[in-house]
């Protein structure tokens, strides 16, 4: 016989098979409870055949667990019900309990039976923190984890930060040395200069017709030293004005190039995209020298080529918010003497052994992020190095036909 610890339990699943037949439709009800479903209560004699069928059919244990709570069947019903671990210990303790206070009824065992209650309560309190905190110990130790990652990702960008600010300034230390250097240069060659200038106004036609009978240094020898020396003096002057910017500290950024969108309607190789991105405020704009005059002249002799685009340059550059840069193949030319900017044109020319492609796709990454930057030319290489630097790019025909 079951103890009557397990009556409310057996009474609960009683009544759950008897609703269980009369749903629509109905639930299917264990076949050895059937024969029960007769009673009011349970009979004495068929407690334990119950008992083991909600023992044994997990299926219709958990359908009575559905409707049962420790007020309806005691605690010991709900731990039959959910079996969590340790329950059967616990059962057999509470039922022993029950057993004692049957056969000795005595004020002492009700004493410890309460003290056994506080414990299990204070017990379930206990593991129900212990869970609690080795779930809030587990989102900490993510935490930690998480914040580690971060500390190290900033140590290092601050590493790299030093690194490149150490190496701006180490260029800056030798830009300002140059810049001096250079200053130095220019003022003995303005000096020489003015000498020059000031011996020719000195020298009267005669003077310079006696000279030139004996053998001495002429007017035309003397304009000549005038004039090499201009152009010694403009080149120096130039260099000093990249060596000042050089020296000048910039700020490191960081962001990629993006294309400028083109307006909905265009298309990428026609000339009226070629006339809104040419007048785009800031725009620069880098030619691939001889890949647009081959195309237009490729008869004439290179020198009259350099010349007819950098004059239509200018013109252009005249009419439109563009500013030029002009790179051509220098392996054929001397070192000396060479490009310079004049009227928003600047031109320049390979180093030897290297080819103007290469050096007008990294051309592209010295430009400030923040000016768009337009590549012209119709080699597929240097097209395509420009596009993934983040710059637009125009055929050497559309060039050609902005230039008229």
């Amino acid at each position: 016989m079951p103890s009557e610890l397990f009556d409310p339990l057996l009474q609960l699943a009683l009544t759950v098979a008897k609703r269980d037949k009369k749903a629509e439709p109905a639930v299917s009800v264990p076949a050895r409870v059937v024969p029960m479903l007769t009673f009011t209560k349970v009979p004495e004699k068929a407690k334990d055949a119950l008992l083991d069928v909600l023992d044994s059919d997990s299926e219709f244990r958990d359908h009575v667990l559905e409707g049962a709570d420790e007020r309806s069947v005691g605690r010991v019903g709900m731990a039959f019900l959910e079996r969590p671990d340790g329950w059967q210990e616990f059962v057999d303790r509470m039922i022993g309990i029950a057993d004692e206070r049957i056969i000795e009824p005595t004020g002492d065992v009700r004493k410890i039976e309460r003290k056994l209650e506080t414990a299990e309560r204070a017990r379930g309190r206990a593991e129900l923190e212990l869970s609690e905190s080795q779930r809030v110990a587990t989102e900490a130790t993510g935490a930690l984890a998480s914040l580690q990652a971060e500390i190290e990702r900033l140590q290092n960008a601050a590493r790299h930060s030093a690194e490149e600010n150490a190496k701006l300034v180490e260029q800056r230390k030798r830009a300002v040395s140059e810049l001096k250097t250079m200053e130095d240069v220019a003022a003995r060659h303005v000096a020489e200069r003015k000498r020059l200038e000031a011996q020719l106004a000195a020298m009267t036609s005669a003077q310079l017709a006696t000279t030139a009978e004996g053998g001495g240094v002429g007017d035309e020898a003397v304009r000549a030293a005038v004039d090499e020396v201009a152009s010694t003096i403009g080149d120096v002057l130039e260099r000093l004005s990249e060596l000042r910017e050089s020296a000048t500290p910039r700020r490191v950024v960081s962001a990629e190039r993006s294309k400028l969108p083109i307006p909905p309607g265009l298309f990428d190789d026609s000339i009226e995209v070629a006339d809104y991105l040419l007048g785009v405020p800031g725009i620069v704009v880098l030619v691939d020298g001889y890949n647009v005059t081959r195309e237009a002249h490729d008869d004439w002799e290179l020198d009259r080529q350099r010349d007819w685009l950098e004059q239509g340059l200018r013109n252009l550059a005249a009419r439109t918010a563009a500013s030029f840069d002009v790179v051509f193949d220098g392996a054929d030319l001397p070192s000396h003497g060479r490009g310079g900017r004049h009227g928003g044109v600047r031109v320049r020319f390979s180093p030897a052994g290297v080819e103007a492609d290469d050096v007008l796709i990294e051309s592209v990454s010295a430009v400030a992020t923040d000016r768009p930057v337009v590549v012209v030319s119709s080699d597929r290489r240097v097209r395509t190095g420009a596009g993934e630097r983040g710059a637009n790019v125009l055929h050497s025909r559309q060039l050609l036909a902005m230039m008229g």
